[in-house]
């Protein structure tokens, strides 16, 4: 993993960040990119398990590139639901932002780049900017634009 090395507007993450969240309507550009910081970026193989059903979250991941596969398994008698995600969207917000375990499997079906934004990156964010982590985080549960 590398950490986010600030280059101008029109690096990642902070182009991850725009696309991720530019379909919530106008955002204070400025703020998302404070973002940045708190974000390290991967490049994931196809094949790896990112995270399995019901284990512990440990963050929640951008899609910078890349298509991650999602299993989600109910119960016996109920079919398997997969979706596809794709750049520019996120993957296991929820889980990482209630504290909840994980409720579907991960698998990256092509090689993806992601940036993780881990638990202790969150709790980091929140101790050196509360306003930014609170409007982040109804950000992401659509609550609120930047």
């Amino acid at each position: 993993m590398t950490s986010y090395t600030p280059v101008g507007e029109f690096s990642e993450p902070y182009t991850t960040l725009v696309r991720t969240f530019s379909s919530y309507g106008d955002m204070d550009r400025d703020r998302l990119q404070l973002l940045a910081p708190y974000l390290e970026r991967s490049l994931v193989p196809e094949g790896v398990v990112l995270w399995e059903q019901d284990q512990a979250s440990d963050g929640l991941y951008l899609i910078e590139s890349g298509v991650l596969k999602a299993s989600y398994k109910f119960a016996e008698h109920i079919p398997l639901v997969e979706e596809s995600m794709v750049p520019g969207t996120l993957a296991g917000e929820l889980s990482a932002l209630t504290g909840l375990s994980r409720n579907a499997t991960v698998v990256v079906e092509r090689q993806a780049v992601l940036w993780k934004l881990s638990a202790d990156s969150l709790r980091r964010l929140e101790v050196d900017d509360t306003a930014l982590a609170r409007t982040f985080v109804q950000l992401v549960l659509k609550g609120n634009r930047f």
